[in-house]
Formats: C-alpha cells, structure tokens, sequence
C-alpha cells in the first residue's frame, strides 16, 4: 500500500487542530454531575469559598445553576455570601449577566438584597449594564427601599421611569416600600406621577393600596402643584 504524503499531512493538521482545541477548552466547559452541582450550590450558600474554588478548579462551570435553575453566583448574593460572590465575581469566564428562570440578573439581586459593594464591583469594575428591558436593578432596589443604591444607580444612567412588563416604575415600587427619601431622590430625578400601570393604577394609587398615607398626601398636594387640579382618582370600574 502507497501512502499519499498530502493525505498524511492533512490528517496530521486535524489531528494537531483537535488536540490544540481540547487543550484550550476550559475544564468546566463539560457537564457536570449531580454530586458536583449539590456541591457548589452548598458551598456557594455557606460561603465556603475555598471549597467554590476547588470545585471550579476541578471542573465546575463558575455559571453553572443550582437544581432550581439559579446561577451559582446568584445563590451567593442571595445567601450574602460575601466572600463567594467576590471570588465569582472575578472567575474566570463568568457570565455576570446570566439569568436565572425568572429572568433576574446578579445585578438585579445585589440591588435587591442591599448589597451596595457587590453592585459598585458590578458596574463599576465589570461594566454591567444598570438598563435592561423588563424589570431593572433600580426597580429591585427600590422594592426593598435601598436608598443609596437607588442614587448610585441613577447616578450611572439607570432610567427612573423604567417600565416593568406590566408598567410598574421604580417610584412605584418605592412607594411600596414606603421609603420616604427614596421616593423624594425619585421625584427629584424626574418620575413622572401622572404614569399608570397597566392596571390603571398611579403612583398615588398604589400609596393609597399600601396604606402610605404621608406619601399619598404628598403626592396629591404635588399633583395639585403640577396640574392645577385635584388628582382625578384611580382605575374606573
């Protein structure tokens, strides 16, 4: 049998082609097991950060998501593990604006749960986006009344009007939350009162829902400023 040199050329190039593709490919970038998913998510939920990183290490995707679909990262903000969301963080290959089933964004839970340096590391040092369609990391830290995160994120260009899916706003959220200076730093960056859900229901409306009665007196009294007329009232049945 006469071997044809170009042939064994060409399989020697796919050959050194495959071997240098696996070599460059990261170790986590292959399944992983059930053991190892129950492992990271308990680490990562206790603030075991040496065991987070022998794990990853060892195989583990630093994006891989916990049984109930939620990133690693983001059970780690959630649990208020500080010294794990640190370390994620700055993983390498780590997708800081992975989802969970929801829809929500590590940024959008650091928001929410208060987490004023985890958010600063977030936009700051790694560029995430303060804007996305849908609900926003200023909508989730107004639900929990997180004044200075609020300001920080309007401070980078978060739009105070932002629309939910069902057309809440930030300020309504706040209102909810009956921050009284977080519902002031909103209006004074330009929330707009006169803007409805998709329920009908006002910013005045949804004081009067959840019983914020300072808030709602305010707001009315603002209206009547604006307008020149009483606040009209909320959905017509």
């Amino acid at each position: 049998m006469i071997l044809n040199p170009k042939l064994i050329r060409t399989q020697k190039s796919l050959f050194g082609a495959v071997i240098l593709a696996t070599a460059l490919t990261p170790s986590w970038a292959h399944a992983q097991t059930d053991a190892q998913i129950a492992a990271i998510t308990s680490a990562a939920k206790f603030d075991d950060v040496k065991a987070v990183k022998s794990l990853i290490e060892k195989g583990v995707s630093p994006n891989q998501k916990d049984p109930r679909g939620m990133p690693i990262l983001m059970v780690a903000i959630q649990e208020n593990s500080t010294k794990t969301v640190d370390y994620l963080i700055n993983a390498k290959g780590i997708d800081l604006n992975q989802p969970n089933m929801t829809n929500e964004t590590p940024l959008m839970f650091a928001a929410l749960y208060g987490q004023m340096s985890e958010v600063k590391s977030l936009v700051d040092q790694k560029q995430v986006p303060v804007n996305r369609s849908g609900w926003t990391p200023l909508h989730y830290a107004c639900t929990n009344g997180h004044l200075e995160i609020s300001q920080f994120l309007l401070d980078k260009g978060a739009v105070v009007d932002a629309p939910s899916p069902n057309e809440t706003t930030p300020l309504m959220m706040a209102i909810r939350a009956g921050n009284i200076q977080l519902v002031r730093l909103l209006l004074d960056r330009g929330a707009d009162i006169r803007i409805r859900n998709q329920q009908g229901y006002s910013a005045i409306d949804v004081a009067e829902l959840f019983n914020q009665e300072e808030i709602q007196k305010g707001l009315r009294t603002r209206w009547q400023k604006l307008y020149n007329e009483p606040y009209p009232g909320g959905p017509k049945s």
